[in-house]
């Protein structure tokens, strides 16, 4: 039964998030959101105009609350070494906490996805510039090694993202499968806020003098 759709907004940004991690952009229904939502699907293109916006706020609404969080955390460290450490971390527990979504962006950007592109192109560049900005000021200070900035970025980046974009797959059984690790062990040793802190010392430890 359809409900009120008094908060009919909400409910479908809601909606789209969660079925945006299962399905990416390019499987994602209009139809399929406002089932889950429980409103009429014209409802849709009455608050946000189509699948294409719809689907834009609902990423930039996620991304814009990681990245008041991450500069808020940055700007309050004090010193350039504890900032880039939050920024890590806060930038590994979004990961974390929307690992489908991103999933999907990686798998929709890799196809050529307008929309995905889009976002990319728009948004990757805020937070990675204070991510430049902070490791250039560490390594002014002798906190880290003077390496080139493309090779700790990649770094960096590779270790907050890949390990927590693998852990679903590696609970998987059946064939095929090439790890049976439990969902508990797999929480604890790459999900877990304790195992997101070790990965970010680790990835510093690693560039430190």
């Amino acid at each position: 039964m359809t409900r009120p759709a008094g908060d009919a907004e909400q409910r479908l940004l809601e909606a789209g998030k969660a079925l945006l991690e299962e399905r990416g952009f390019r499987g994602l229904s209009l139809r399929a959101v406002a089932a889950k939502a429980g409103v009429n699907v014209g409802l849709v293109s009455y608050h946000f105009g189509g699948k294409a916006a719809f689907v834009q706020r609902v990423v930039q609404d996620a991304y814009e609350e990681f990245y008041a969080d991450f500069t808020l955390r940055v700007e309050s460290a004090g010193d350039p070494l504890k900032g880039l450490r939050q920024g890590l971390l806060r930038l590994a527990r979004f990961i974390r906490d929307h690992r489908g979504m991103v999933r999907s962006l990686v798998r929709d950007a890799m196809l050529g996805e307008p929309g995905v592109l889009a976002f990319t192109k728009g948004n990757m560049p805020r937070h990675g510039r204070v991510l430049v900005g902070l490791i250039k000021a560490c390594q002014a200070k002798g906190k880290l090694r003077k390496l080139p900035i493309p090779l700790v970025m990649g770094m960096l980046g590779g270790m907050m993202a890949t390990p927590t974009l693998m852990a679903d797959s590696l609970c998987a059984k059946g064939p095929g499968s090439w790890i049976h690790l439990g969902p508990a062990e797999v929480r604890d040793s790459i999900l877990s806020d304790a195992a997101l802190e070790l990965r970010v010392d680790l990835a510093l430890k690693a560039f430190k003098p």
